[in-house]
């Protein structure tokens, strides 16, 4: 299964933006993360947590701030033709939990997140189950 259902419009910024403009577009778009493009392509993310460890508990000015001095830079990414066994291993690999998906011209067109993932497996797995449980009687040979 490919993860170009994933690729749907999503929260960008760029590093000149403030902290202060993060947290709104976190807040208003209801995400916790949002991802820090230069001409289209990303290069990096900022996390609601990234907020409150590198800005808030600094005591940095929000509306001071610039994304460049929060931002984690060079996120691994991923191309909509991979498949969602890639971005679990890639999480799983890199202990990260959100990648930006990017066409073949390295533009940002979508991400995938942990939770992403564990709501897609879940139904799967509710239909395997579905399945099983609405199979023929247990008598019977299979």
């Amino acid at each position: 299964m490919s993860l170009a259902r994933f690729c749907k419009p999503m929260v960008l910024v760029t590093e000149d933006d403030t902290v202060a403009v993060v947290a709104q577009k976190l807040r208003d778009h209801r995400v916790g993360c949002v991802v820090v493009t230069r001409g289209g392509r990303p290069v990096g993310v900022v996390t609601d947590r990234d907020v409150v460890v590198r800005a808030v508990a600094e005591g940095c000015d929000p509306n001071e701030t610039k994304v460049s001095e929060i931002v984690t830079y060079d996120p691994f990414v991923l191309l909509a033709t991979d498949g969602i066994d890639t971005a679990a291993n890639r999480m799983r690999e890199h202990g990260i939990r959100r990648l930006p998906i990017v066409n073949a011209e390295g533009q940002t067109i979508g991400i995938v997140t942990a939770d992403d993932l564990l709501m897609v497996l879940g139904r799967q797995l509710a239909d395997v189950c579905s399945g099983i449980e609405d199979s023929a009687d247990s008598l019977e040979s299979r």
